[in-house]
């Protein structure tokens, strides 16, 4: 499969821009499970931010964000914090943070070299004793077939889902808000504790907790 870049797994369909969706899609508890891993005051570098769907929030807590993505359209839309437009990947920016958040269910892309380049990136960025800060998608979310989920006024809808693998799914997602439609096609591949564990301590990170109550949001400490 080819490499996979951007902001998640996935691909929009023509219909909608997926600019626009990022930019009305909630946080939810997102910042919270954030905040409440980090010192105050953290330096803080976000891998994959978007539009700022997380980095205002943090911002907002007193952190200091510096985001990055691949799409200098979304990173227009982020204030208040410094943007680099990058390959995840590729970057290098020769500091260090007191934190790096890998979220948006990157480590979920199909491709393993890219998921091992994307946790070695973190790992490069983050400062001795500081801490990694991974979000995984899980498959007790791709269930409901057709089953209307709403956020405020937001209406996301699994549309359908095929298992291509025990551990590999594709699933289209509709979103609705007002007259606007888009339609969202991911390809995740599900990782479990040990993979996951696999990767961190081949880029020289270890799993410290997972921080949420469903294992989706770990913190990992940079070995010695």
């Amino acid at each position: 499969m080819s490499r996979q870049k951007g902001t998640g797994p996935g691909a929009f369909s023509p219909e909608g821009d997926p600019v626009e969706l990022y930019s009305i899609l909630r946080a939810g508890r997102t910042p919270q499970v954030v905040d409440g891993a980090l010192p105050r005051a953290a330096s803080v570098l976000e891998l994959g931010a978007g539009t700022g769907r997380l980095t205002h929030p943090l911002v907002a807590l007193g952190h200091q964000v510096v985001a990055v993505d691949h799409s200098a359209e979304m990173l227009a839309r982020i204030e208040g914090a410094e943007t680099v437009h990058a390959e995840i990947p590729e970057l290098r920016l020769g500091r260090t943070f007191d934190a790096v958040v890998l979220g948006s269910c990157l480590v979920n892309l199909t491709d393993a070299e890219v998921r091992y380049e994307m946790m070695a990136t973190a790992r490069r960025h983050v400062r001795p004793g500081g801490s990694v800060l991974v979000e995984r998608a899980l498959p007790e979310w791709f269930t409901g077939v057709g089953e209307p989920r709403v956020w405020d006024d937001i209406t996301a809808t699994l549309v359908k889902l095929e298992q291509l693998t025990p551990d590999l799914v594709r699933a289209l997602m509709e979103y609705r808000w007002g007259e606007s439609r888009w339609t969202h096609l991911q390809i995740v591949q599900f990782l479990d504790d040990d993979t996951i564990d696999t990767y961190l301590e081949a880029v020289g990170l270890r799993r410290k907790e997972w921080i949420t109550a469903d294992t989706s949001w770990l913190t990992a400490a940079p070995v010695d």
